[in-house]
């Protein structure tokens, strides 16, 4: 009886702990590589670079384009969160997800394996999570300097050189027109509404006075 005990303590630790082992590699975020270059009208989060001179930039509707140092497009990755998150590339090239929401990190590796899941409870590492990676917007790898420009919500990537010569690696292009036709008719509806609301304030006003 008492080996049968042992023998089923055992074997729940062993599933427990497989349990949690599978919970920490699970990709629930469904990160996942693409090969097609992917083009938004949505705002970048940041910028970010590894050590052979990949510059990857990030956008708030859940796409990293990754670029080479010749500006040429690489691959993607595509992912689903829910809120606003950050991302990194670490010393082992690895990109970190940071969901801002839930205080977690995701590192997946260029294939989009996941490597691990780190919750971050401790407020002092927050603190250095978003000083290091939150609205990055310019980094220095080997010489070269990758700033990202914003104007009046039109973004653009632009790679500048050792000898101070800049080229574009990424600009927002058509889909900024896209971005001002879709906020152009949002202001429009805005302005009816209010118009509509005043127009039946000032009737209900007249009844009002008229009453008397």
């Amino acid at each position: 009886m008492r080996r049968c005990i042992v023998f089923l303590v055992a074997l729940l630790s062993v599933i427990v702990g497989n349990a949690f082992a599978d919970g920490s590699k699970e990709n629930v975020i469904d990160f996942k590589k693409v090969q097609e270059e992917y083009k938004t009208y949505t705002s970048p989060v940041g910028i970010s670079a590894n050590s052979s001179g990949d510059v990857a930039i990030g956008f708030k509707d859940y796409h990293i384009n990754v670029y080479d140092k010749n500006g040429n497009f690489k691959y993607g990755f595509a992912f689903k969160l829910y809120g606003t998150y950050f991302f990194g590339i670490d010393d082992e090239n690895n990109v970190m997800i940071f969901n801002v929401r839930g205080d977690t990190c995701y590192y997946f590796n260029t294939d989009a394996e996941l490597i691990k899941k780190e919750k971050i409870s401790d407020r002092e590492e927050i603190k250095r999570y978003y000083k290091n990676y939150s609205n990055k917007t310019s980094v220095n790898v080997g010489g070269i300097k990758y700033v990202l420009k914003e104007n009046f919500g039109y973004a653009k990537l632009v790679k500048i050189d050792e000898n101070g010569n800049e080229s574009i690696i990424y600009e927002m292009g058509s889909q900024y027109a896209g971005r001002i036709l879709i906020t152009s008719i949002i202001l429009i509806f805005v302005i009816i509404v209010i118009l509509g609301v005043i127009k039946t304030v000032l009737t209900q006003m007249k009844k009002y006075k008229g009453g008397y």
